[in-house]
């Protein structure tokens, strides 16, 4: 049974390998799964027992990206958890830059803003009937997707630390808004 799971371990890989290398020298759309098993050197029969479609090779890698990304978290336990969950994001999807930059380039970011927000969701969990704390999630997810993309399409300039406290700075809560002064017909 070990060696069926970790055949089984290593073909997922073989197919998502394959996906991410295919998409950086053709149009997604024009991928086919004959294409996909080519290059990884599996069967169809291998893809079709771990997946059903490109997307779902894409999503499932992204999530367990995701949960890497949250256990690693769960670990540090630091007081510093925006900064630790920022900097965990930068450090661990910039070793995917290149499932980044080529599912963005495929027009698949809805997919990454997707697993960020989980992600986000599962890290920092909000509170029950809270809306606040949701379009929270949603925001500094939203937030940090755009920044994180440009930051690859960039190049990674800028170091994982200085990003992180880049995102704590322009998300931070609770953020003092002057307020308008409501004039008085007196």
């Amino acid at each position: 049974m070990k060696i069926k799971n970790e055949s089984n371990r290593l073909a997922k890989e073989c197919i998502v390998t394959a996906l991410i290398e295919l998409m950086k020298v053709r149009e997604y759309n024009s991928i086919s799964i004959t294409d996909i098993t080519r290059k990884a050197g599996v069967s169809r029969m291998a893809y079709y027992r771990n997946y059903t479609s490109k997307e779902d090779i894409l999503n499932k890698y992204m999530e367990e990206v995701g949960i890497s990304i949250h256990e690693r978290i769960v670990k540090l336990n630091s007081r510093e958890e925006l900064f630790d969950y920022y900097r965990a994001l930068f450090q661990q999807l910039g070793e995917y830059r290149d499932l980044g930059i080529t599912a963005y380039r495929a027009h698949l970011g809805e997919l990454i803003l997707n697993n960020i927000s989980k992600n986000m969701a599962l890290t920092f969990p909000p509170e029950k009937d809270s809306p606040r704390a949701r379009y929270r999630h949603l925001y500094l997810a939203g937030a940090f997707y755009n920044v994180f993309i440009e930051w690859l399409k960039a190049g990674r300039q800028e170091d994982i630390d200085e990003m992180a406290r880049l995102c704590c700075e322009l998300s931070c809560d609770g953020c003092h808004i002057p307020r308008k002064e409501v004039a008085s017909n007196e």
